[in-house]
């Protein structure tokens, strides 16, 4: 299994195209914030009787806690398609020929894209770091760093095995191919990054909030927001905080529920389990065929 991994790995460090346009949507999203949204939504905030300093900062962390969260997803989908891509080489003949066990090769590909996936998601909150830093803000506190780690390999299981059962239902690359480009547009949709969720219809935010990975986006918010939140709010009238958090996806609602972090934890926990072991199941079936 460690073999395979290492194997995957390797195709698709080489593969230059590739590793870009996994990260094509999360420079696309940075891009539009820079240039067209971050300015809107600060506008907004500073409307409300919020500092523009403030608002700026908090944004900054609101949009990049987002951009965290999608590369998770991002980058799980385009390192999975190395198994697309052997189905249509038919390598994968070969393996099954071999004394290799199934479970070791669908082990090897999702071990290789929840590596892969976690170190980008570390170099994403770095570069969002970084930005922020740049942009006049502060940096996480260091204190901060085990919780993002923790989401990071949280977000990233899930994000892994949702991707995994999604890739391994195709068999073409033109299929494959044709399915991302449709996945890289919905992405920050559905993960309530270009918008702030209180700008959608109603159903539109239960379908952003019943989507796992955008939890892992609200837990992102919660710690790379939290500093700065406090200080712009302190003096404010705690409604207009709890509303702020609300409309922009730093809590969701289901209803009358509010969604704890543990909530959030066991959402995202739950569909990584799930989704794994679906993942199995179908590889598994079709290795037989």
């Amino acid at each position: 299994m460690k073999a395979f991994a290492v194997r995957n790995l390797k195709l698709y460090v080489r593969d230059k195209g590739a590793v870009f346009f996994s990260l094509l949507a999360i420079l696309i999203t940075i891009g539009l914030y820079v240039l067209f949204l971050g300015d809107v939504y600060a506008g907004n905030m500073t409307d409300n009787g919020i500092k523009a300093a403030g608002a700026n900062e908090m944004m900054d962390n609101w949009v990049m806690a987002g951009v965290v969260a999608e590369a998770s997803i991002s980058i799980a989908h385009g390192v999975l398609g190395i198994m697309v891509a052997d189905k249509a080489r038919k390598i994968t003949k070969d393996f099954h020929v071999s004394p290799v066990k199934h479970s070791a090769l669908t082990g090897g590909y999702m071990i290789c894209a929840y590596a892969v996936s976690v170190f980008m998601t570390m170099f994403a909150f770095l570069l969002a770091q970084g930005y922020i830093r740049m942009n006049g803000g502060a940096v996480l506190p260091v204190a901060k760093l085990p919780e993002i780690l923790g989401v990071v390999f949280l977000v990233n299981f899930a994000a892994t095995g949702m991707m995994a059962f999604f890739v391994s239902l195709f068999k073409s690359q033109q299929a494959y191919s044709s399915a991302s480009t449709v996945i890289g547009t919905l992405l920050g949709f559905v993960m309530g990054i270009y918008l702030p969720i209180g700008m959608y219809p109603s159903f539109v935010q239960w379908i952003i909030k019943c989507f796992p990975i955008s939890h892992g986006a609200v837990l992102f918010r919660q710690i790379m927001m939290e500093t700065v939140m406090e200080d712009v709010f302190e003096g404010m009238p705690d409604g207009v905080m709890e509303e702020i958090c609300k409309d922009f996806g730093v809590t969701y609602y289901f209803g009358d529920f509010k969604a704890t972090p543990l909530t959030s934890v066991c959402i995202l926990l739950v569909t990584g389990v799930v989704f794994t072991g679906l993942a199995c199941l179908n590889l598994g079936k079709k290795q037989k065929v």
